[in-house]
């Protein structure tokens, strides 16, 4: 991956302990890692950090993830920012729940392989401008 590349990521999970696994699998491959446990805290961090990629929870407190998706797809200042999100839910009940909402780069189901996840996370940032 290319060190100009952005490699700012924001982790969304009401789980603290998922958050700190998802940080110790990107902060040593060089990422800069950002957490939020909820959507409402996720948009302001989004809004102000501007991340490279959200990697996001459907299941929260305050804001689910699909209202945390939508909001961040409306607002001018996020609405680029690359969404990988990952449930224990099945896919497709999300998908029907979600209806057209989740234009989302990827689904990846909770217990995940943690060797998808960083080739999606590397394969979504490596095609994004420097």
């Amino acid at each position: 991956m290319s060190a100009k590349v952005r490699k700012k990521l924001l982790l969304v999970d009401d789980e603290e302990g998922l958050t700190d696994l998802l940080k110790s699998i990107f902060e040593p491959r060089g990422f800069t890692c950002m957490t939020a446990g909820d959507g409402e805290e996720a948009l302001k961090i989004a809004r102000e950090k501007h991340p490279s990629l959200i990697i996001l929870d459907l299941v929260m407190p305050k804001m689910d993830g699909i209202d945390t998706y939508k909001a961040l797809k409306a607002d001018r200042k996020t609405k680029d920012i690359p969404v990988l999100v990952y449930t224990a839910q099945d896919p497709e009940v999300v998908i029907k729940k979600g209806e057209d909402a989740l234009d989302v780069i990827d689904f990846i189901l909770k217990p995940f392989d943690t060797r998808s996840l960083i080739s999606v996370v590397e394969k979504t940032l490596s095609k994004l401008k420097p």
